[in-house]
């Protein structure tokens, strides 16, 4: 094999490597460590070591059962050193992997707002919501969501559009097939509340589930590089390229974790950095001298701008808040300008 198709077959399982680790089901986690073992003699060291330790870091048994034999192996390991490309090229392509979740989840949404806005429109004319040709097309769109969209439970206090449509579309012939008129009335009240709910609400938790994937990526993107250029080549003299506040707080979290008798495993500095952190490194002195071979220094400036404009919406993932239509919109195009800047 040519070593321009072996480095693009490895580019290719870098990059499904890193969209399965952005999911949260264990199958796709199983997956990845099979990928892991499977490839692991040819991915680059730097790419194997992240998400080995990544996968060692969750309990569940049928992951630590897929590990054991690349564990078994791993001390004979030779992996190729990663270069600076392959770290983009990687990324890149689980940037536009979650790029295309967020549009198809995006599309969805709007989808759930017109079509209940047309049933909610039907109740009022007084009929009783049945025509198929309604909903029929969001129908068709929310079967064709990825399995860790579709999946995801949307059991909550707070109101899921799309899953309350699809509640609300599965109940509605009953009401043709009811002569109980005032069973039939009550079940119309609960639906037409149901509907107002929705056109009432510009959060949705499948937003969450998307927008997690691409700031994972995007952030792991962004330490695998501060790591390789800032990092490495000058870890006895980090106090004259890192923030002395990021420096000290990333220490603090290393040592606090280390020292807890829970915690499983020993990272590296940089996984202690927090998302704002990453902004105060890339700005800090000629600190984006590093990265002039991807962005220009004004290309640089816009980056870690958003970075910091995306810090609320992280914080509201994190702690498992809906996000809106409008916030999930501004990280979907951040992302995009990220991309497409990395890949021009």
């Amino acid at each position: 094999m040519d070593p321009d198709t072996r480095d693009s077959q490895v580019q290719t399982i870098m990059a499904t490597i890193s969209s399965l680790m952005a999911s949260r089901r264990i199958e796709d986690k199983i997956r990845s460590a099979s990928l892991l073992s499977q490839y692991s003699k040819v991915l680059p060291s730097q790419f194997l070591d992240r998400i080995l330790e990544d996968l060692k870091k969750d309990t569940h048994y049928e992951i630590q059962e897929a590990l054991e034999p690349l564990l078994k192996v791993e001390e004979e390991i030779s992996p190729v050193p990663i270069s600076n490309k392959e770290i983009i090229t990687g990324y890149s392509g689980s940037l536009e992997n979650a790029l295309k979740k967020a549009l198809e989840i995006t599309n969805i949404f709007d989808l759930s707002q017109v079509t209940a806005k047309a049933i909610r429109q039907q109740l009022i004319d007084g009929k009783n919501g049945s025509e198929n040709a309604l909903y029929s097309d969001f129908i068709h769109q929310k079967s064709k969501m990825t399995p860790d969209l579709a999946l995801f439970p949307q059991i909550s206090l707070k109101v899921s559009p799309i899953g309350a449509l699809a509640e609300v579309i599965r109940i509605i012939p009953e009401l043709s097939k009811k002569s109980a008129t005032g069973k039939v009335n009550a079940d119309r009240k609960i639906i037409e509340t149901k509907l107002d709910e929705i056109l009432e609400t510009e959060q949705e938790i499948s937003f969450n589930i998307a927008g997690y994937e691409l700031l994972y990526t995007l952030e792991r993107m962004m330490r695998d590089l501060i790591q390789q250029r800032i990092i490495t080549p000058h870890v006895n003299n980090l106090q004259t390229k890192i923030p002395s506040d990021v420096l000290e707080g990333m220490k603090k979290r290393k040592d606090i974790e280390e020292n807890n008798p829970i915690s499983i495993g020993k990272y590296e500095l940089i996984e202690y950095c927090d998302f704002t952190d990453l902004k105060k490194i890339l700005e800090k002195g000629r600190n984006h001298e590093f990265f002039s071979d991807i962005f220009s220094f004004e290309e640089i400036k816009t980056v870690y701008s958003k970075l910091g404009e995306l810090d609320p919406i992280r914080k509201k993932i994190a702690h498992s808040r809906p996000m809106t239509r409008k916030e999930f919109e501004r990280l979907r195009l951040y992302a995009t300008d990220i991309l497409d800047k990395i890949n021009k």
